[in-house]
């Protein structure tokens, strides 16, 4: 009788519960769907991510201009190397106070590896008048129509360069190397 016993308790105790399964794999779901965004940019070229931290801001923008009827701007700053978002006030300025929620909409510096030599509006005979501000201002009326501009980034030794421009009203973005 003891035996019997001590058999059953045996296999009671061997392998684990569909509910054990279950939270180990909803961890490990949950911990790689953290860390592979990060990890994937480690392997990412600067101007790449920086075309894809553009694309983002860009999306958010405009959506949200669409639904809650508000107008946006966005910054590019030659001086500082970085890009901001603002709300537009009552007269089309660009207030002062930048967005940071979303993150994705907070200040964000540009790429070490990168420098952003020039910002302008795309127009094909627009000259540009950047020198003496150093700041592009692209506005996203709340219709989702984004003003069209230019950039142009490249490596610090100037060995290769990039432009990233938006297309059309809605600002798809395009990138190419030069």
């Amino acid at each position: 009788y003891n035996k019997i016993i001590f058999t059953k308790r045996k296999n009671l105790a061997q392998g684990f519960t569909f509910l054990e399964i279950l939270v180990v794999i909803t961890l490990v779901v949950i911990i790689l769907s953290t860390t592979m965004p990060n990890f994937f940019n480690i392997f990412s070229k600067p101007y790449e991510s920086e075309f894809n931290h553009l694309s983002k801001v860009l999306k958010i923008l405009r959506n949200d201009a669409i639904l809650k009827n508000n107008s946006y701007c966005l910054i590019f700053d030659l001086k500082k190397q970085q890009i901001m978002t603002s709300k537009e006030d009552l007269f089309g300025e660009c207030e002062d106070n930048y967005l940071n929620k979303p993150k994705v909409l907070a200040p964000h510096v540009f790429s070490e590896d990168l420098i952003l030599e020039e910002a302008r509006l795309a127009e094909k005979n627009y000259v540009s008048t950047l020198e003496s501000s150093n700041l592009l201002k692209i506005h996203i009326n709340g219709s989702g129509f984004v003003t069209p501009f230019l950039l142009k980034f490249s490596l610090k030794d100037s060995t290769k360069s990039w432009e990233i421009e938006s297309v059309g009203i809605i600002g798809r973005l395009e990138l190419r190397e030069h």
